[in-house]
């Protein structure tokens, strides 16, 4: 019995003086200079930082990445934490995913699967790059997206993936659009370089922008003195001429049953 007694006394007392060390930050302190004394010792084992490796960039800026990765030359290549790394790397508004990994002996290696920008979209007299998800990207250093389709309305972004599609599937008619407004919440209009609007229908959008690519082949109608082009009908073509005026085109086109 006093053997028990004396083990229950003693684990108390050191049960007592873990605590205090504990309280008194002695615990903390010999755990902070035994990881420094680890990573000391990987350094000069041949364990030390000499390459980050980041495959995937485009976008992201490259002094941006470098700082928020935050590793340096030299130090332990067990020291980076990779979960950070990773959360910090996703929270850039280009970074759709990012793989950290550590390779052994002294590189670190970052995969970036940047987001695709898709349009830029106008809100409150900006611009802003978006992609398919409706993601904002940037605001800034928007010149080397100038060819992309701008975009305007409140859902635009939403809506824009499926019309971004089918002006695709048309490169000879993509290429003359400059902006795309959403209506009412339920369709497109076009507005071309050349000044014409194209208004869409809410339905077979893409039956549409085939029958007016149609006609541009076959006539050029996109090329002569119109204001605005109505495809809302299926089965013509209104083309405004000019004030208070308009002229139905006749195409010689059959129409596609949809797929």
């Amino acid at each position: 019995m006093k053997r028990i007694a004396l083990s229950a006394a003693l684990l108390a007392a050191l049960g007592g003086a873990y605590a205090y060390a504990e309280k008194s930050g002695w615990v903390a302190e010999t755990q902070i200079r035994a990881t420094e004394t680890f990573h000391v010792s990987m350094q000069s084992n041949g364990f030390a930082v000499s390459r980050l490796l980041i495959d995937g960039r485009d976008n992201v800026d490259r002094d941006e990445l470098r700082s928020i990765l935050g590793v340096g030359r030299g130090q332990s290549v067990f020291e980076p934490d990779l979960a950070a790394m990773k959360m910090r790397l996703e929270a850039l508004s280009w970074v759709k995913a990012a793989v950290v990994e550590r390779h052994l002996p002294d590189t670190i290696y970052v995969r970036l699967t940047e987001r695709q920008p898709m349009a830029l979209w106008q809100r409150q007299n900006k611009l802003a790059v978006v992609d398919r998800d409706g993601t904002v990207l940037t605001e800034n250093g928007l010149s080397k997206f100038k060819n992309l389709l701008i975009i305007v309305g409140n859902d635009a972004p939403k809506f824009a993936p499926d019309l971004v599609a089918m002006l695709e599937a048309e490169p000879d008619f993509e290429k003359r659009v400059e902006s795309a407004k959403w209506i009412g919440d339920r369709r497109w209009d076009l507005f071309l370089k050349n000044g014409v609007e194209v208004r869409l229908p809410e339905e077979d959008m893409g039956q549409a922008i085939k029958r007016l690519a149609d006609a541009q082949r076959e006539a050029q109608l996109m090329d002569r003195n119109v204001q605005a082009i109505d495809l809302r009908d299926p089965l013509r073509i209104v083309v405004q001429t000019a004030p208070g005026t308009a002229e139905e085109y006749q195409a010689s086109f059959k129409r596609q049953k949809n797929i």
